[in-house]
């Protein structure tokens, strides 16, 4: 009779060699949604949010910060804008619409891609939604979410 594995078996389950420990603090619990505004620029080609410490901030403030541009810091990390310097936008409660004639055919994908996440995100910290659950109208277009942009 072969006892040699069973007992080999039975010491690799009961001795794994680590004792038991205190409680180790590890500073502050996780606290969910980010404070602050992020708004949504470009960096090498691609749609990435930075995080302003105003806020939360209503949709529209949100896309009048959007609308001034990265900061000197931002741009120093390569986050750019593709949002046309002359357009007059207008946030309304579900979306955003063109001031002075302007069309949205007039934005690049990434430009409306800017105003939807950045509306979005503003929405959904208010809200205390997730950022996916917030749906944003876009002039003469479907609805849009962020994620039909990342």
């Amino acid at each position: 009779m072969r006892t040699w594995p069973l007992a080999l078996l039975l010491a690799a389950c009961t001795a794994c060699g680590v004792g038991p420990t205190d409680v180790i603090p590890a500073g502050e619990p996780a606290r969910g949604f980010i404070q602050g505004t992020r708004l949504y620029f470009v960096q090498h080609d691609r749609l990435a949010s930075v995080t302003r410490p105003e806020g939360p901030l209503e949709a529209a403030e949100a896309v009048e910060l959007l609308a001034d541009g990265p900061t000197s810091k931002e741009r120093e990390r390569s986050f750019t804008t593709r949002l046309p310097e002359d357009m007059a936008i207008e946030v309304t409660d579900d979306g955003f619409t063109l001031n002075k004639g302007g069309s949205v055919s007039r934005l690049s994908r990434t430009a409306t891609g800017q105003l939807v996440c950045t509306i979005a995100a503003a929405t959904a910290a208010k809200r205390g939604v997730d950022l996916d659950d917030v749906r944003v109208a876009v002039p003469g277009k479907p609805e849009a979410r962020c994620a039909d942009f990342t």
